[in-house]
């Protein structure tokens, strides 16, 4: 449907059989996202692939559209050959509820071990980590491990630890109300 323009300019998002639109960008999600590309270029490589809001096949049902997908390929690597990534974020402001429910037990069932919500309302970065899928149901899907990190904290990805990301570089500046 997306091939045949049928959305037209809207941004939309495939999640378990369902399609959601996906809210216009407001000035904090745009500046986390801009601050986020800025740090995450900063600490890859040239054998690293940063996807920046691009989408995510997850099964055939699912195809969300990730803030960030860190891939350890090249980019330009065919979908079929991408392995795990070293981490998935979602940049909420308006969407939380989405990206912390249908969202996150999505990514639980894929089996993504690092995943990270930037909650501007909160003003902190909760890290998702130990994917669990006890029962093969959706709904059952979770992480369990959760943390929550502030400004003045740093935080590694989970695949590359001596990596340090200070939360302050990643989290728009001033209020985002």
């Amino acid at each position: 449907m997306a091939e045949a323009d049928v959305f037209g300019d809207a941004r939309v998002e495939l999640i378990n059989g369902r399609i959601y639109r996906m809210a216009p960008q407001n000035n904090p999600h745009m500046s986390a996202i801009s601050r986020t590309a800025r740090v995450l270029m900063g600490v890859t490589s040239s054998n690293d692939w940063v996807i920046i809001q691009g989408t995510l096949q997850l099964d055939p049902i699912s195809a969300p559209d990730p803030d960030f997908l860190w891939l350890p390929v090249s980019p330009g690597t065919p979908v079929k050959q991408w392995p795990a990534p070293v981490l998935l974020i979602e940049v909420s402001h308006t969407t939380y509820k989405k990206d912390s429910g249908i969202k996150l037990r999505k990514y639980a069932q894929a089996n993504i071990p690092d995943y990270w919500i930037f909650n501007l309302s909160a003003d902190r970065i909760e890290v998702y980590r130990d994917p669990q899928n006890p029962t093969g149901r959706l709904a059952d899907c979770r992480y369990a491990t959760v943390e929550h990190f502030a400004r003045g904290q740093s935080i590694s990805p989970l695949r590359r630890p001596e990596v340090q990301l200070a939360v302050n570089d990643l989290l728009p500046l001033g209020p985002t109300t």
